[in-house]
């Protein structure tokens, strides 16, 4: 195979990457350890929400923006809530406390830390503008 052929089989993949990941917003699991996990679902006010997925260290999990069952407006710039439940160093997820983190329906949440009182949500919105905050519990 020539060089400018590997050139291009790559600019392809790049680019199919490119587009499926602009149809979908995903969640990160940047946290430290590497036994941390956490349980990411969409909050409960979509009742058809299908985005449920437990994302290990260093991983991450999508879900097209115009799917309703993701993203119950089916479009990009819209706020979508997700109750986010940590298991820090592999520790169970039972009773442990929930928290709320959003980022827009075509957007990638990116959460980070190292115990649940510097956890740090930070969403890559849709249009370009990134912000980032520490989250708290649920009330």
């Amino acid at each position: 195979m020539t060089c400018c052929t590997k050139f291009l089989l790559m600019a392809i993949t790049v680019l199919s990457l490119w587009l499926q990941l602009s149809r979908a917003y995903c969640v990160y699991n940047r946290l430290d350890g590497a036994d941390s996990y956490f349980y990411a679902k969409e909050r409960e006010v979509n009742p058809r929400a299908s985005f449920k997925k437990q994302i290990n260290n260093g991983e991450s999990e999508c879900c097209p923006w115009n799917n309703r069952e993701c993203n119950l407006s089916g479009r990009r710039e819209v706020t979508v809530d997700f109750h986010i439940t940590f298991g820090f160093f592999g520790a169970s997820l039972e009773g442990a406390t929930t928290f709320l983190a959003f980022c827009s329906g075509g957007g990638g949440l990116v959460l980070s830390g190292n115990n649940i009182f510097n956890i740090t949500a930070t969403c890559n919105h849709a249009n370009g503008n990134v912000n980032s905050r520490i989250i708290s519990p649920v009330q």
